[in-house]
């Protein structure tokens, strides 16, 4: 995914630079990229028009940009604590737990990264297959050492972040009940993911 973003370099530039990237955050989760203007994100911001241009080539470059700093500030979050782990149970553990404190505190992500499947759809594959293959480097390495099943590593990088995103989903809009117990919400996916689902008979 590239942009042709320029980066600010003095301090003033910097703060006018993070202005219209928190204020293009704020708009895109509540009107939608669609209905955000670039004169929107200015306005909000406090900035003139063309002062945009100067770090942004266009609305597409700045959203692109959103998608990157959301992906890099999930993968740092999740590493600060599955780093910490040795077991692949632990790592998947406290990623999984990692993610839905996060999203719980900036349920905007959610809005943000999947409207990509809207706007470039290229964006989205993109933006899960690099998680996806992180993820499965992770799981290989559990399998060559014996700590998970000889499977399809692919397949199942998106198994478990489908679970994590859908958990994560349920989390922050508080979908059904029991969302305010995370250690529960979390013990009940790791069962699932170390025992299965199905009774033996």
């Amino acid at each position: 995914m590239e942009t042709l973003i320029k980066e600010p370099r003095t301090r003033n530039a910097k703060n006018t630079f993070n202005s219209i990237i928190e204020s293009a955050i704020d708009l895109f989760y509540r009107r939608g990229y669609h209905g955000t203007t670039v004169k929107d994100i200015t306005k909000e911001a406090g900035v003139a028009a063309g002062t945009f241009y100067l770090y942004f080539p266009s609305k597409l470059d700045l959203y692109k940009h959103i998608l990157i700093m959301l992906s890099h500030e999930i993968r740092r979050t999740i590493a600060a604590k599955v780093n910490e782990k040795k077991s692949r149970y632990d790592k998947e553990r406290e990623g999984i737990k990692a993610f839905i404190l996060l999203v719980k505190e900036q349920p905007y992500m959610y809005n943000i990264i999947w409207e990509s499947l809207y706007i470039d759809r290229e964006l989205f594959k993109d933006y899960y297959e690099s998680f996806a293959s992180r993820y499965v480097k992770g799981l290989n390495q559990s399998a060559s050492e014996g700590e998970i099943r000889d499977l399809d590593t692919e397949i199942v990088s998106y198994i478990l972040m489908g679970i994590t995103n859908f958990i994560g989903l349920k989390v922050a809009l508080d979908l059904g009940s029991s969302n305010d117990d995370i250690n529960h919400i979390v013990d009940v996916v790791m069962d699932l993911i170390k025992h299965g689902l199905f009774t033996k008979k």
